[in-house]
């Protein structure tokens, strides 16, 4: 094992990324070459080394890991002042009572930019450019992208390039931002996620999915679902079918390409996306936490929901040391459990609270999915 140093950020007392190959062990890794005047895809896969980084272990003492929780009061750090699309006010991240079951009332966050959720008339996006093609034999995409967008979804971009949707089953509310360069004859990377207690699905797209800091070059599918739950924290067990429907009814519309789906989650969001994605293990390609559990998730069936995951798909991680919601003794417990399992993991830690940051999404998390690709 040969361990490289990585790097110290912005409100670290000290960061230390540590990657480790492992010899014999397989994962795939593709990228996508877009020529932009809408020619050819061409995608290339390599095999790579199973990975995984981590970062040094300050002295901490915590609990156990299924004692995890979300909510001391502390808030979301819904922003960053040098990202300007990113909100500024912290609202408060109540526990969950239990294994993704959060049940102290929650607080609206109020948004650093204001954003004209009222529709202000921006660009319709049912032009030939974001219209799922007719003549489909236009471009031959690569079988691995999975099938084509099957309906044309018209919406009203915001000044920011957001726009929202309704699912066509169970009429649940999801954000979304395109790619600027979007194309409909290409395959896009897509992540989609969920906004920790008190915020909401806009509010959580604009400083986490599609951070001001990546929007210019950004180069994924950005979702954020709303289902019901703005305000509110999440219930895994329940909201885990309104998660997957919002995944189904995104990829109606535009062309997410099949195994680069991932899902993402700040806090109480974390926990869902962590039920979600080991449950549903291969319709993912990876999983992105900020400050959150997967002990908070499973309980004391982390064990076997590690088990049972239908492939060791990919997981990154970003905490703080003095997470008072999530112990940061109860992520190194998750930390210890993936890598134990050999799941290839991505995994720092950051001095500081609860709180969310942009930086986290548009420095860390967000970058690794070029990289991800499932079976």
């Amino acid at each position: 094992m040969t361990p490289q140093c990585g790097e110290v950020r912005p409100g670290a007392t000290e960061v230390l990324d540590l990657t480790w190959n492992f010899a014999g062990s397989r994962a795939t890794s593709a990228s996508v070459a877009v020529v932009r005047n809408r020619a050819l895809v061409v995608l290339l896969v390599a095999s790579a080394g199973l990975f995984a980084q981590a970062c040094s272990d300050a002295a901490n003492p915590g609990t156990d890991p299924a004692s995890a929780g979300e909510g001391d009061g502390t808030g979301l750090e819904l922003g960053n002042p040098a990202f300007p699309g990113a909100p500024s006010a912290r609202p408060t991240s109540p526990a969950p009572n239990g294994p993704g079951t959060p049940t102290e009332p929650a607080v609206d966050p109020t948004p650093g930019t204001p954003v004209d959720d009222a529709g202000t008339p921006g660009t319709p996006f049912n032009d030939a450019s974001t219209t799922p093609p007719r003549d489909s034999g236009t471009v031959t995409p690569p079988p691995a992208a999975g099938p084509r967008p099957t309906r044309t979804c018209t919406a009203t971009k915001d000044a920011e390039g957001f726009f929202q949707l309704t699912t066509q089953t169970g009429g649940y509310a999801y954000w979304v931002r395109l790619p600027p360069t979007y194309n409909a004859n290409n395959a896009y990377p897509m992540v989609v996620g969920a906004h920790g207690c008190g915020d909401n699905a806009k509010n959580f797209a604009t400083w986490a999915m599609a951070p001001a800091a990546q929007r210019a070059t950004q180069g994924h599918i950005a979702v954020s679902v709303g289902a019901g739950r703005d305000g509110q924290c999440w219930t895994a067990a329940t909201d885990e079918a309104k998660l997957l429907a919002v995944v189904d009814d995104v990829r109606t519309c535009f062309y997410a390409h099949q195994k680069k789906i991932v899902l993402a989650g700040y806090s109480s969001g974390g926990i869902l996306a962590y039920y979600t994605g080991m449950r549903s293990a291969r319709r993912f390609a990876g999983i992105l936490i900020e400050n959150s559990s997967l002990g908070s998730a499973f309980g004391g069936g982390t064990d076997a929901a590690i088990a049972a995951a239908g492939w060791k798909l990919n997981v990154a991680i970003t905490a703080r040391t003095g997470d008072g919601s999530f112990p940061i003794a109860n992520i190194r417990a998750d930390r210890t459990k993936l890598q134990g399992a050999s799941f290839p993991l991505q995994y720092r830690e950051l001095a500081g609270g609860h709180d969310g940051s942009s930086d986290d999404w548009s420095g860390f998390l967000l970058p690794k999915i070029t990289t991800y690709l499932a079976p």
